[in-house]
């Protein structure tokens, strides 16, 4: 995207923007794959393990990334340098926790929303192969973004034989449980607003479960941000629950003793990936 100030604010409407954005992934790749410079001379006779001097062994080097936002880019970025790029999704290892929770209200009154096209596009193979959910049971919102403008259309969406299709029945209010996913946020407006267009088919319920999963709080690593989260969260009462990862850990400690907010461990899974 194309950036400029406007009013002092960074906004990425104007195709002819002065500034473009880092794809900071891609070049932290490139700069970890890398070889060092080798010894300067006269340098080794030989190695401490016994590997050769020349050519200068060096051994071999797997990045891991989690929930990456844009994937392709990064996985090409390292060809030329003998180093291997693994992309993982943290969201079908979350699910099969969701699952086994004893409040899991099974596939009946079980939904999955996504608060765009993206999302949706991203995870909607995992929750079918996870949960076993009918596909009118897996739901999107559409979303348009200006520059920091974001606007969602009031009305839920499925995919069905490639035939997208308006969900017209409403939610139960007693009954079902609708989980909102997505790979990141900053301040959570199109989680938070995907949660208001889940009561209003809720006709207006304020008791319906919602729970909110994202893998990563960016919250623009701002305390401010996070404390705006926590506000909006709790605005939405105590049936609406957020969960997320501790990639980041300098805002998701501020959730820490929230009795909304679930902060998960994510060594386990790392470990698991690398096992």
């Amino acid at each position: 995207s194309r950036w400029h100030l406007t009013d002092g604010k960074w906004v990425n409407n104007n195709a002819e923007g002065q500034w473009l954005d880092v794809p900071n992934a891609l070049y932290m790749a490139r700069l970890l794959a890398t070889p060092g410079s080798v010894p300067p001379l006269p340098g080794p006779n030989s190695s401490m393990d016994g590997m050769p001097l020349n050519p200068l062994w060096r051994p071999p080097l797997e990045l891991l990334f989690v929930e990456l936002h844009e994937e392709a880019p990064v996985a090409r970025s390292v060809s030329d340098l003998g180093a291997t790029i693994r992309m993982e999704r943290f969201v079908p290892y979350f699910l099969e926790k969701f699952k086994g929770k004893p409040t899991y209200p099974g596939p009946n009154n079980m939904y999955i929303l996504f608060p765009d096209y993206g999302a949706y596009s991203r995870y909607a193979t995992s929750v079918r192969e996870r949960l076993k959910l009918d596909w009118d049971h897996i739901l999107y919102i559409k979303k348009t973004r200006v520059g920091e403008s974001i606007g969602q259309e009031q009305k839920l969406f499925y995919e069905e034989d490639r035939t997208e299709n308006e969900k017209s029945d409403h939610f139960n209010g007693s009954k079902d449980h609708i989980l909102i996913i997505d790979d990141f946020t900053n301040s959570g407006s199109t989680l938070f607003g995907a949660v208001k267009l889940v009561k209003m088919y809720a006709g207006g319920s304020d008791q319906i479960n919602v729970s909110i999963f994202v893998s990563h709080l960016v919250a623009t690593y701002d305390p401010k941000t996070v404390d705006s989260l926590k506000e909006k969260l709790h605005e939405l009462g105590k049936q609406c629950r957020f969960f997320t990862t501790n990639s980041i850990p300098s805002t998701t400690d501020m959730l820490k003793g929230d009795e909304q907010a679930t902060v998960i461990d994510i060594s386990d899974f790392i470990a698991d990936m690398c096992s």
